[in-house]
């Protein structure tokens, strides 16, 4: 069995030294091979896409260096359910399987897939929520006419106005200038209403 470590871990020498300790006693059990290794410092919340070494290890999996990945923890994946699940998936689908030491999941047993099932559901749930979340905050902003990233927020009425000028020949920026709003804003929201 081919099998990469891969940690993850603050700047905190011993987290270091616990995962490393764990990891090794566990390739050790099981008499599989290590032939790579895969470590991230890093402090703070960052995602999937800004860590190289996880990058690194995803490319390799796709060329099929390894059989099996083994990490300490599943957080150690990623920060979110979404990110682990989508990590374990990715791999997946290449024939590379999980070992998750600190709880003994592994996705090429049976238990490991119904437990990979599960975290999809949760994922599913957890994004559902955010998206509902994000939903409902936009609708809220939109009602005071506030600010939702680099633009402003615009309510019905004001969209009415914008169809309302549009059909009466002015132009974009004649319409923005009236509003006074972003010419963008007021591309996005016909763009939006021809679908």
């Amino acid at each position: 069995m081919r099998v990469v470590t891969y940690k993850r871990t603050s700047t905190d020498h011993q987290e270091v030294e616990n995962q490393t300790s764990s990891l090794d006693n566990q390739i050790k059990v099981f008499g599989w091979t290590r032939v790579g290794e895969y470590s991230e410092v890093q402090s703070g919340i960052k995602s999937r896409d800004n860590r190289p070494q996880l990058r690194q290890l995803m490319e390799d999996a796709r060329r099929r260096q390894f059989d099996r990945v083994m990490v300490y923890s599943l957080d150690r994946l990623g920060r979110s359910v979404v990110d682990v699940i989508n990590t374990i998936n990715e791999l997946e689908e290449v024939g590379v399987h999980i070992f998750v030491v600190k709880n003994a999941i592994d996705t090429s047993t049976q238990q490991g897939k119904l437990f990979t099932y599960f975290c999809s559901i949760f994922g599913e749930m957890e994004r559902d929520m955010l998206l509902s979340r994000q939903k409902e905050s936009i609708k809220r902003l939109r009602g005071k006419g506030a600010k939702w990233g680099r633009g402003t927020l615009l309510d019905e009425k004001k969209k009415d106005e914008i169809h309302t000028l549009r059909k009466d020949g002015l132009s974009h920026r004649k319409i923005a200038e009236t509003l006074n709003i972003s010419k963008g804003s007021v591309q996005h929201a016909l763009k939006v209403a021809n679908g």
